[in-house]
């Protein structure tokens, strides 16, 4: 399923059955465009209000009918390209764009070593004999390279049998390297030998990737984020984006729907705010447990009495 899907969760999780002003745009709108034209459902579309087309805040700035003259990018959204049909929300409380960067935010925080979430990540390189420091080669396709937090495992193929892959017990991994020898910036040193010609593969650990702001319509799991765990992200980010609305309800100027006393009751907002605290806590144990289980620790390759142990002296 797509990034959408996560959007559209955190939204359906904070508005808790709050039906926002719906419109729908009927034609293409281009980046450079200043004018919208709407169906005319929402009368809520005055000039002053923002509203919102798939991540993109607009400020109206005058409504003519069923035309709008718009402020393109508002709010630190970005100004892209819409087609006929694309939703319009009146004066959203979680816009779209906050919401996919709160969960590339949990994203990057639960891929923190002290929570346990990651991704391995996969690369190989050719042994020769004659040289003892290899560029880690973590290419991400788009220039970059994907971070490395730890190894978790090499190996290499062994000959006759291509299913053999004996483990490279004493290695290091070196970082911040010049980019002149080693183009990832990262080497690893093997103070084992492999069978020249063979390749040697190295299982990474790496943080989970953050989803396409620009293109929604991406996979999850692009992320590298388990399938179990597709719910983390949407708690995580309903809880950083809940931390703003006790704030808004002491706003003198812009008061909205009033509530009865009974029906909002002093704490309420915190109570959720600590149940869902309590439930990401409960499911963050859970399943970086899970991936523990799937890759365990395992003792350093790489320690100097390791090494020793085995014969091996770390140069």
């Amino acid at each position: 399923m797509s990034t959408q899907v996560w959007v559209d969760e955190v939204r359906d999780m904070l508005l808790s059955g709050y039906v926002e002003d719906l419109d729908v745009i009927t034609g293409d709108v281009l980046v450079g465009a200043s004018q919208i034209f709407v169906q005319g459902y929402a009368s809520s579309i005055v000039k002053g209000v923002v509203i919102e087309v798939n991540a993109e805040l607009m400020y109206v700035l005058q409504v003519t009918s069923t035309t709008i003259d718009v402020l393109r990018g508002y709010g630190g959204s970005t100004a892209a390209a819409h087609t006929a049909n694309d939703i319009v929300r009146v004066s959203p409380k979680f816009p779209t764009h906050r919401i996919v960067s709160s969960i590339n935010d949990d994203l990057a925080d639960i891929s923190s070593p002290a929570h346990g979430m990651f991704q391995i990540r996969t690369t190989t390189f050719t042994y020769n004999g004659g040289v003892a420091g290899y560029n880690l080669d973590t290419s991400d396709g788009d220039g970059g390279y994907y971070p490395v937090d730890s190894i978790y495992e090499v190996t290499h193929a062994a000959v006759g049998v291509l299913a053999n892959e004996p483990e490279i017990i004493s290695w290091r991994l070196k970082r911040d390297r010049a980019t002149g020898s080693f183009a990832s910036g990262n080497a690893l040193i093997l103070y084992d030998g492999a069978v020249p010609g063979r390749t040697v593969r190295v299982l990474y650990k790496s943080p989970l990737t953050p989803v396409d702001t620009t293109d929604l319509t991406k996979d999850r799991s692009l992320t590298g984020l388990p399938t179990t765990a597709y719910d983390l992200p949407t708690l995580g980010a309903a809880m950083a984006l809940m931390t703003t609305r006790p704030i808004r309800r002491e706003f003198l100027d812009a008061q909205g729907t009033s509530r009865m006393a009974e029906e909002v009751p002093p704490g309420a907002i915190s109570a959720s705010f600590r149940y869902l605290i309590g439930l990401r806590k409960d499911r963050l144990v859970s399943e970086s447990a899970r991936l523990a289980a799937q890759y365990p620790q395992q003792w350093p390759r790489h320690s100097a009495v390791r090494s020793h142990q085995w014969g091996y002296a770390p140069r």
